[in-house]
């Protein structure tokens, strides 16, 4: 799920095709519900069940995430040649750049729109995909959720938030006269209870930049921005993602489309591909319809991805073609980088037919491509 380049189908798009020809970009966090993360596949018993059980794993798991964002979060695929390629360009940047590592499931919006970020800002990094039953990819890490950013600025960090990854990055982007760590420790983690009684980690202060007054003067010009740009991003976590999953699985057969790509994409047995695609379907078929009850969706869950999507337009306005005015700002990335994991599915195509976002949309494709152009173009080697 990506932009003109990350999502269902974004290996047709321009920033993955940079990526093929030697470009690093960029890195992030996703959320489950309201939270800054995605929920493992393959959790407790539930991934034990896989390795033993096959096709009563799949079910099993798939209602264990009933209150997540979706299982199309969980089936994702080894980016082995965009993983090399961040590696040799990770090898070029000076001493004491900042050097990332993400551990994802590709698909998940939250990691979206943290890519996006990275991407438009041309941070190189690494991606490591996280196998969602067995993750043995992140077992030197108690943190259980994905994503984890490693970030490497001298000493190595682990960031555990979306949100908290975007707004501590481009702190540090923007005032270097704090370190990685220092910044982090102003996004303290708290322990909390959610709507459904269980104990979640949030964390304080996740949509601010830690900034002073005249780096705040810099990135704000005008005093409402700052505040419009919270609220906006705070709105794609805690209700437009809650939206992509009862639209990608509203019907049996939309819920047979997704699956059948992340299977195509995945790396699957024979047996396993079969038992992820149909009752990985049927289930989040499902589990799509409890998400709709509980998030308070309308019966067609489609006029509530249209409001959606014309709220957001509204909210930029005629007269600016960002929210960020003549360039993206974090809200934008964020909103985009949730929209942008319907690429190629049934519900993207009647978003951009139905609501007046492809204009926006285009114009967020066509700066982060050309951010992506430029920035390859920066880590090239002098003839």
């Amino acid at each position: 799920m990506a932009a003109a380049c990350s999502g269902w189908r974004c290996l047709r798009h321009l920033p993955w095709r940079l990526r093929a020809a030697g470009q690093a970009a960029g890195v992030g966090l996703l959320r489950a519900q309201s939270r800054g993360y995605c929920i493992p596949f393959g959790t407790g018993r539930y991934a034990r069940a896989w390795a033993l059980k096959g096709s009563r794993m799949l079910v099993g798991a798939a209602f264990a995430l009933g209150g997540t964002v979706g299982l199309f979060q969980t089936f994702q695929y080894p980016l082995k040649a965009q993983e090399h390629l961040a590696e040799q360009q990770a090898a070029k940047l000076p001493a004491g750049s900042l050097q990332l590592t993400l551990y994802q499931y590709k698909t998940c919006p939250f990691c979206s729109k943290v890519r996006a970020f990275l991407d438009y800002h041309g941070v190189p990094y690494e991606i490591v995909e996280v196998n969602p039953v067995m993750r043995k990819e992140i077992k030197f890490s108690s943190y259980r959720k994905v994503p984890i950013l490693l970030a490497n600025a001298g000493n190595t960090l682990q960031l555990n938030d979306s949100s908290v990854i975007i707004s501590a990055i481009k702190t540090y982007l923007v005032s270097r006269k704090k370190s990685l760590e220092e910044i982090v420790s102003f996004y303290p983690p708290m322990k909390a209870v959610n709507e459904q009684g269980k104990e979640v980690t949030e964390y304080g202060n996740k949509y601010w930049l830690m900034l002073d007054e005249m780096e705040t003067q810099h990135v704000y010009p005008i005093k409402e921005a700052r505040v419009e740009e919270m609220k906006w991003r705070k709105w794609a976590d805690d209700w437009l993602v809650h939206i992509i999953s009862p639209n990608v699985y509203r019907t049996p057969r939309e819920a047979l489309a997704s699956f059948d790509y992340i299977v195509h994409e995945g790396n699957f047995g024979t047996m396993e591909g079969f038992f992820a695609k149909y009752l990985g379907a049927v289930a989040m078929f499902f589990i799509s319809k409890r998400l709709k009850s509980r998030h308070h969706l309308q019966d067609n869950v489609r006029e509530d991805l249209y409001k959606a999507a014309n709220d957001w337009v509204k909210a930029v306005g005629k007269h600016r073609p960002f929210m960020g005015g003549s360039q993206p700002n974090l809200a934008d990335l964020a909103v985009y980088g949730v929209l942008r994991v319907m690429e190629g599915l049934e519900a993207y195509d009647d978003m951009m037919t139905h609501t007046k976002v492809e204009p926006w949309y285009r114009r967020m494709e066509k700066a982060i491509g050309e951010a992506e152009i430029m920035n390859w173009q920066l880590l090239q080697p002098p003839y």
